[in-house]
């Protein structure tokens, strides 16, 4: 399952930034202090006198999640009559004030009861009934299963029996943007349990090669058959060259990395990414979308000063499994010349949702409108296919390969009493049609008929490019 960095770091963000507004508007009669609610996402702000206190809330639990003293944090934040609101990104969060927190914060809870799977398994419950966006979509009938798996709880059931009965849950809904995470021992004990190997399980192909690839040796694989005059950044998240004379080609592998933070050009692989988080989790979350947005920015001044003439562009997100929406929504601003509207956003608030966001593809001066292929794969997944959903709205754009994996919502994170960890989507999509993609993903143009498959798709291309090449740049070369 995909995991990614919890949104705390987002409302940490609005929480700094409360506080910022509360110093610079101190004279003011109206104060920051006092208690804000999330609208939409489930969380409650307690500030006072520059402190912060977060609390992750359901009908039946509030838990602390952080706790400490701000200080300035920018000032991407408005506040008019009760109402804060905060962007960061293409995202805006907003909270209403309360008269007091609500009273289940003011209740006591043992130490015994954080850690009793039947309060967990429900705390956890609680949430995908309030939060989750896709019941219909994804096909769960949530009584159902709610039914079956409270069934298999007690008072006596183990942390690692709990594990792989959460888990198993989590996993019908066939979501690539729902995990749990707990501590090591956990995780072993219920992978033991299962009588698996404790290491990770790689998904099952119909067709077992003799060796399993990952998406970076193929994207570096294609990139180095292809590009005599291959240039790369950051650890090969991006890479471009001339695949000929008229056809320019560019690798976009990661949403996320990208930002500079003077690493060692030594650095490559898992070295990069622990040497880069040490840097990145340093930044508050306005600041690391920043800086990612400063990487890819000068990196596509490179790819255009070098592409720019050409006849046409492929860009190739075949192998990117997504980061952050803002990195390819800056890549498709190069070949589109008119500010527009690409998509909406809204996130799951009882039986309805948020107000919309509408999110607008901004335009460039010097906008390459020539064609432009934008290859596809179910491994292009969640940023990525907030790229592909942007793309939709580019006449210039045409999609070729495969369908993409169809996970769209940010991953909204929360935390269990017993400190466990896990994500579901809250948040939907939609196309400047209506069209929600969630669960199918979207179809190229021209279909290719890739398996869906990871190591039958990853095996195939590898196999024929010593022979046949790719069949997908192939086919753009020789039309």
């Amino acid at each position: 399952m995909k995991y990614l960095k919890p949104i705390e770091y987002i409302v940490l963000a609005l929480l700094l930034t409360l506080i910022s507004c509360k110093e610079e508007n101190k004279n003011e009669e109206k104060t920051l202090d006092g208690y804000w609610e999330s609208v939409g996402y489930g969380r409650i702000a307690k500030v006072e006198n520059g402190h912060f206190s977060l609390f992750d809330i359901t009908d039946i639990s509030c838990l602390q999640v952080l706790d400490g003293e701000v200080s300035d944090f920018g000032k991407n934040i408005t506040y008019e009559g009760d109402t804060l609101s905060i962007k960061d990104g293409i995202n805006m969060y907003y909270f209403k004030r309360l008269d007091s927190i609500p009273t289940i914060c003011h209740e006591m809870v043992s130490e015994k009861k954080m850690n009793d799977p039947v309060y967990n398994f429900e705390v956890l419950s609680n949430t995908f009934k309030n939060h989750y966006a896709y019941f219909e979509e994804r096909g769960i009938n949530w009584d159902a299963m709610y039914n079956k798996y409270k069934a298999k709880v007690t008072t006596e059931t183990t942390e690692a029996e709990l594990y792989n009965i959460m888990e198993d849950m989590l996993d019908s809904f066939n979501d690539g943007h729902i995990g749990l995470s707990a501590p090591d021992d956990v995780e072993k004990a219920a992978a033991e349990l299962r009588n698996e190997d404790a290491e990770f399980v790689e998904e099952k192909s119909n067709v077992q090669p003799s060796k399993r690839y990952q998406n970076h040796e193929v994207a570096n694989a294609i990139a180095e058959h292809y590009i005599k005059d291959l240039k790369s950044r950051r650890n090969k998240m991006v890479q471009w060259g001339n695949l000929s004379d008229k056809i320019g080609y560019m690798q976009l592998n990661q949403m996320m990395g990208l930002g500079d933070y003077q690493l060692a050009d030594s650095l490559s692989g898992r070295d990069y990414w622990l040497a880069f988080f040490e840097k990145a989790d340093e930044l508050p979350t306005e600041e690391f979308t920043k800086k990612e947005l400063e990487g890819i920015k000068n990196i596509m001044n490179e790819v255009m000063n070098d592409l720019s003439d050409k006849d046409a562009i492929i860009i190739d997100v075949r192998f990117n499994g997504g980061g952050k929406d803002e990195v390819g929504l800056e890549v498709l601003r190069h070949f589109n010349d008119t500010k527009r509207l690409v998509f909406t956003k809204k996130a799951k608030l009882g039986d309805g949702y948020t107000k919309p966001i509408k999110i607008e593809l901004l335009a460039t001066d010097k906008a390459f409108k020539k064609p432009v292929y934008l290859l596809t794969s179910r491994e292009s997944a969640s940023a990525t296919e907030i790229m592909i959903l942007a793309s939709l709205s580019l006449e210039n754009v045409t999609r070729l390969g495969g369908t993409s994996e169809g996970v769209f919502s940010d991953i909204f994170d929360r935390l269990l009493p017993n400190g466990w960890e896990f994500g579901l989507s809250n948040e939907v999509y939609l196309d400047t049609k209506g069209n929600n993609y969630e669960g199918k993903g979207i179809s190229p143009d021209v279909d290719l008929n890739y398996s869906t498959e990871k190591q039958e798709f990853l095996s195939t291309i590898m196999n024929n490019l010593s022979s046949n090449g790719d069949a997908t740049i192939e086919k753009l070369i020789n039309n």
